[in-house]
């Protein structure tokens, strides 16, 4: 996470997960052991090492609760990295995420990155913070708009530690603060000699 915050130039504040569940409004949520002293406020956007996480949505001055990704009331803006095509990233209440472009007209392919759009003095979400990874899509034609799943770059399911980003510089991170793909583990290659049996005479 101080990782990607340097890299970002953001200005964070850590804090440990000490509660997962639901709330009375949400599904799905975390509460950490930090809130307003440490200067966290609704609104704000909540990452791990990987990506983002969720936006706070309640804080008292030593906890805050994290509104995760994939709670079914979450909407997220994205962009394509590469590209200026947007759509619509909404939870589903599993471990993917479903996505919906804004035009029917653009194309989007197994593999695309996913960077937040950004909002407006960066609350609730700050542009540039890498999502997920498009792992489906589906081609059907007639459609008004195209429809595609999701997968985050954070686990949600195992998170510990999180930062939540205070405060962002001038500079635009772009596409810079997405993850590099894993590299494929080379298959061993095993040669077998067979040794002929020596003939009886």
């Amino acid at each position: 996470m101080l990782d990607l915050a340097g890299r970002a130039q953001w200005k964070v504040v850590t804090a440990r997960v000490i509660a997962h569940g639901g709330t009375s409004t949400f599904s799905q949520t975390i509460t950490i052991d930090a809130g307003s002293k440490s200067g966290i406020a609704r609104d704000m956007s909540v990452v791990a090492g990987a990506g983002l996480v969720g936006v706070v949505k309640s804080v008292t001055s030593n906890s805050a609760v994290v509104l995760l990704m994939s709670d079914p009331s979450f909407r997220l803006g994205v962009r394509i990295a590469g590209s200026q095509v947007m759509g619509v990233l909404s939870g589903t209440g599993g471990k993917s995420y479903a996505l919906e472009l804004l035009d029917a007209t653009e194309d989007v392919n197994l593999g695309d990155a996913l960077v937040a759009r950004g909002s407006d003095n960066d609350k609730p979400f700050v542009p540039g913070v890498p999502v997920g990874t498009v792992t489906w899509v589906d081609n059907a034609t007639g459609q008004l708009t195209k429809h595609a799943n999701v997968e985050g770059f954070a686990k949600l399911t195992s998170l510990g530690v999180v930062s939540v980003i205070i405060s962002t510089s001038a500079i635009d991170s772009h596409d810079s603060l997405i993850p590099p793909k894993p590299k494929a583990t080379p298959t061993p290659t095993v040669t077998v000699t067979v040794t002929p049996s020596p003939s009886k005479s």
